[in-house]
């Protein structure tokens, strides 16, 4: 079965100014300068990490972070940033842990649940992800990509209705999640509804191009008998990924209904 497979909405936290002049990923002098205070520290290893989240060198990044955490332990911004790192990396059990402490010592911090939804959501614990989705519309109601991402959790559990209507109101708050659109889309293909599916699948490749959006716009043309049109999507897949299963399989089966 297919599914959007795309998670990437965290929300990482950055100092108040811009990353200060003469801070880079590989510049990293000795810390204990004569006189250098302890916020003077922490300060200048979040610009550096910052520049190696930049530069795409989260592993340097994450060394920054904990180097952060090893001068304040209590620094919750340096455990959420490093959470993100490691989720951003495939780490998602060091990800989870991280938030999960955050969350123990600030149940207020919405942006731990909603990250450590996030994290669950990519370790396909749909329940778990479901749950901390809801704590952090709890805490802020009109979170729209909070609404968009319990409404993916509950798609991939195939409870489509209530999927529907948290995509439905996450689309209300916020017109630009392409996700949300195209997620929405699989409910109305698995609704048999393929023309309301067609029109999201449209409404989101025009904004962005997806390959498994394609793919399933190609099937719901064929479900409705545009056989012409499904035929150019997955031609248009296969382009692009030529191993396609479903693409190659949608081609073999529209080009023998033509002979």
């Amino acid at each position: 079965m297919w599914w959007i497979a795309v998670i990437g909405l965290l929300i990482v936290l950055s100092p108040s100014r811009v990353v200060a002049q003469g801070f880079s990923c590989d510049s990293v002098p000795p810390l204990a300068k004569l006189g250098e205070t302890k916020e003077t520290q922490l300060d200048s290893l979040l610009r550096r990490a910052i520049a190696c989240v930049r530069s795409r060198k989260p592993n340097l990044a994450i060394d920054h972070f904990s180097e952060m955490i090893s001068i304040d332990p209590g620094n919750e911004n340096a455990y959420l940033n490093r959470a993100n790192t490691y989720i951003q990396t495939g780490q998602l059990g060091l990800g989870i842990a991280d938030l999960s402490y955050v969350i123990s010592q600030k149940p207020s911090f919405v942006e731990a649940w909603y990250n450590r939804g996030i994290a669950f959501l990519a370790a396909r614990q749909y329940e778990r992800a479901t749950a901390d989705f809801s704590e952090t519309l709890k805490l802020k109601p009109d979170f729209s990509r909070a609404y968009c991402n319990r409404g993916l959790a509950l798609l991939r559990k195939g409870a489509y209705d209530r999927a529907f209507e948290d995509l439905n109101t996450g689309l209300k708050q916020d017109r630009t999640l392409i996700l949300c659109q195209l997620a929405r889309g699989d409910v109305y293909f698995h609704r048999g509804d393929y023309q309301k599916a067609v029109d999201d699948y449209s409404a989101g490749l025009a904004k962005k191009m997806d390959i498994e959006a394609l793919s399933r716009r190609a099937e719901a043309y064929e479900k409705l008998g545009e056989h012409e049109s499904a035929l150019a999507d997955f031609k248009a897949v296969l382009k692009n990924a030529p191993a396609h299963k479903g693409a190659v399989e949608g081609v073999a089966r529209l080009t023998a209904k033509e002979e």
